[in-house]
């Protein structure tokens, strides 16, 4: 038995750092589904952007606006709008430039800057959200929903 304990033990070990790299890329947060007069508004989430996906090859060249920067294959984000909205603002904000590209029903759109937004009319279905960094360098956001212009 005590012959078992030594394998066990390295394998384990082994893994751990496996594991360790491997769960950034799984790192997707489901928000919040959302219909107009939804409350509190804005909504307010963390994530943390970055990666080593070309933000451009996931919009695949159909985006409206240019997709720049580094992020991991996975969304951040995917979020349900249950009604469509007549308006409605969807904010990335951090320490440094950052993009924002949204795959939904309509289209895929893309920003860059400081604080890129994404504003106007949506659609009801379902949206996943990537968020970048110019070098892929990991950097915290905050990402803000509102129906109000910000």
């Amino acid at each position: 038995m005590k012959f078992l304990k030594l394998p066990i033990a390295l394998l384990g070990s082994a893994l751990v750092p496996m594991f360790l790299a491997v769960s950034p890329t799984l790192s997707q947060e489901v928000l919040k589904p959302i219909s107009p007069k939804f409350t509190p508004d804005p909504l307010v989430y963390t994530g943390s952007a970055g990666g080593d996906i070309p933000l451009a090859s996931i919009a695949n060249g159909k985006a409206n606006g240019q997709c720049q920067g580094l992020t991991q294959q996975t969304p951040n984000h995917t979020l349900t709008v249950q009604k469509n909205f007549g308006f409605l603002a969807l904010q990335v904000s951090g320490d440094q430039n950052l993009s924002i590209l949204v795959k939904g029903p309509d289209g895929i759109y893309c920003r860059s800057g400081r604080s890129p937004e994404l504003s106007g009319a949506w659609v009801a279905g379902n949206y996943e959200i990537w968020v970048s960094t110019p070098d892929g360098d990991r950097a915290s956001y905050r990402l803000t929903i509102s129906e109000t212009s910000q």
